[in-house]
């Protein structure tokens, strides 16, 4: 027994057909010409720019201003800045391709917004000193991905 979606389907395939066979239209001659099929833009894919591990600890919980930061992607861009900046890390940084520039620096909210962080890590980088492994994702040579595991 055929269902109702299935014989549907087998409608709006048929029926042109059929009507192209008896040479006639399914349009009527108030129908506007089909548009031109537009080619989507497509995008270029995200490339593994490179990988770092950081240790977050208590300087890079606090801002410049003094205050605590209180979101994770603040966390990682204060570690960044401590790391490049700074000159301030601990034995288990390492340097990575992208964010010795301030201005990619700049992009690391986004980054995370375009990642894999849990609300559940994110708490732990917030409110934890803890281990980050840290993959960079680029689009076009621009940062476009922070891909964070904690530990």
């Amino acid at each position: 027994m055929q269902s109702i979606k299935t014989r549907a389907a087998l409608a709006a395939l048929l029926i042109p057909l059929a009507l192209t066979a008896a040479g006639c239209s399914a349009e009527t001659e108030d129908a506007p010409p089909a548009a031109e099929p537009v080619a989507e833009e497509t995008r270029a894919p995200l490339k593994l720019a490179g990988q770092y591990r950081a240790f977050l600890y208590e300087p890079d919980h606090q801002a410049a201003t003094g205050g605590r930061h209180t979101e994770a992607w603040q966390v990682l861009r204060e570690d960044r800045v401590n790391f490049h900046a700074r000159d301030v890390s601990q034995a288990d940084d390492q340097t990575d391709p992208v964010f010795g520039e301030a201005a990619n620096r700049e992009r690391i909210e986004a980054m995370v917004a375009n990642g894999n962080l849990t609300e559940q890590s994110a708490r732990k980088i917030v409110e934890r000193n803890v281990l980050v492994a840290v993959d960079i994702y680029t689009r076009d040579g621009e940062p476009e991905r922070l891909d964070v595991s904690v530990y």
